[in-house]
């Protein structure tokens, strides 16, 4: 098994869709069922610590440009 850049690539986009698509569903069922949807969860947990969303915004462009800018 070799693990390349794309495979890592792909598997980090995987991820990424898969979470969206799994909070656009809750978000739908919460709107539906009149409950505050997570969106407002997320926000309020970004907003609440702003200097963590700024560490992961540094990783997550870090590996991209590492992955795309060798």
């Amino acid at each position: 098994m070799q693990i390349n850049p794309g495979a890592v690539l792909s598997l980090i986009a995987t991820v990424f869709v898969g979470a969206i698509f799994l909070m656009m569903v809750s978000e739908t069922i919460a709107l539906g069922k009149g409950q505050d949807p997570i969106t407002n969860l997320v926000r309020s947990v970004v907003r609440a610590y702003p200097g963590v969303s700024y560490v992961v915004a540094v990783i997550i462009g870090m590996l991209l440009g590492h992955l795309f800018w060798p």
